[in-house]
């Protein structure tokens, strides 16, 4: 996709852009696991994303989350709510574009969608990473994760013991979509998928963009 973009302008949302997000949707709509990713930035891009990244204020993640009797561990720090402004800005609002652009067709998106929930990860090299688990099922239509740089996986599960654990394309460059509630309709758990991170072995700065409808 880099090469593909207009050397003058950063976060245009493009036709190029419209039609990769409309495949990404009509992908995630037979997509076993509710997960797939496509090229979309310019090393350009993730530049000043990174910079915009060292400049955030983090805290150290809770270690470990439970619910309904389930522990997650989390060895990260976190930026959340992390500010919309800059390149972040540039970012969110191509993608909201790009995103209403190709719902116009599909519709996979009912409720649209305006990612007003923004965190940024920072994870050290060595680290345990993030458990498996699923996003909460307050957010709805789709999740996207950006690693912006590091050596790590993204992997999906078939089940939280980490049974079928399949490696995700997230480098650099490239973002995941990942299914949430609402999306073709859909409310059943599965929409939500199963995925942790692991194998941190040179670090991982990563960016996550949410829809929660009560936010708004």
């Amino acid at each position: 996709m880099a090469e593909e973009l207009s050397s003058s302008t950063f976060f245009d949302p493009d036709t190029t852009r419209i039609k990769a997000i409309r495949r990404g949707l009509r992908r995630l709509q037979t997509a076993p696991r509710g997960i797939t990713s496509l090229p979309f930035l310019s090393a350009a891009e993730i530049d000043l994303l990174v910079t915009d990244a060292q400049l955030a204020s983090y805290r150290t993640a809770t270690p470990e989350i439970e619910h309904l009797g389930r522990r997650v561990h989390q060895d990260f720090d976190v930026c959340f709510p992390a500010p919309r402004t800059g390149a972040f800005a540039a970012l969110a609002d191509c993608l909201e574009t790009c995103l209403h652009s190709a719902n116009a067709e599909t519709d996979f998106l009912p409720q649209g969608i305006k990612l007003n929930d923004f965190a940024i990860q920072r994870y050290p090299a060595g680290s345990r990473g993030i458990g498996i688990h699923r996003d909460g099922r307050r957010y709805h239509g789709l999740v996207i994760i950006i690693t912006l740089a590091g050596g790590s996986r993204l992997a999906s599960c078939s089940d939280r013991a980490g049974g079928g654990k399949r490696r995700i394309d997230d480098r650099p460059g490239r973002i995941v979509l990942l299914t949430a509630t609402g999306f073709d309709g859909r409310d059943d758990e599965s929409v939500r998928p199963l995925h942790t991170v692991d194998q941190v072995t040179e670090g991982r700065l990563s960016l996550g963009f949410r829809y929660e409808p009560k936010a708004t």
